[in-house]
């Protein structure tokens, strides 16, 4: 799989008790001029406040156990050399990709949110509010 829009990857995001726990991130663009790509991670809805723009149930991607939410607040434009890299190194790994509805839900929800970061908007072409 090459890096492009709708692909799914598990990137290590564990704590130090945890190192090699790995969370579901959805690439949202295919490799823009610079080779850029937009990334946003998936997280376990738990008690805790939580983004609630996006909730996808487990369903949704084979990788989901229980109801999830997009964190759209930590979403980066990242090089899609270095996710490249970072499978080649073992700390990312590539996984399915999302289907088109859900990944539609994904996408949309980037310029609903009110955690999505400025320059994230601005870069997905999010009208100004």
């Amino acid at each position: 799989m090459t890096i492009a829009k709708k692909g799914t990857l598990l990137i290590v995001s564990g704590p130090r008790h945890d190192p090699d726990r790995k969370h579901l991130h959805v690439i949202c663009n295919d490799p823009d001029a610079e080779g850029r790509v937009l990334i946003v991670g998936i997280c376990s809805v738990t008690a805790a406040p939580h983004d609630e723009t996006c909730i996808l149930a487990a369903h949704e991607h084979d990788f989901l156990r229980h109801p999830s939410y997009v964190l759209y607040a930590r979403a980066e434009i990242v090089l899609a050399a270095a996710l490249a890299n970072g499978i080649g190194q073992g700390v990312i790994a590539i996984h399915s990709a999302m289907n088109g509805q859900t990944f539609l839900k994904v996408a949309k929800g980037l310029c609903r949110s009110p955690q999505t970061p400025r320059k994230i908007k601005a870069y997905a072409g999010c009208p100004d509010r």
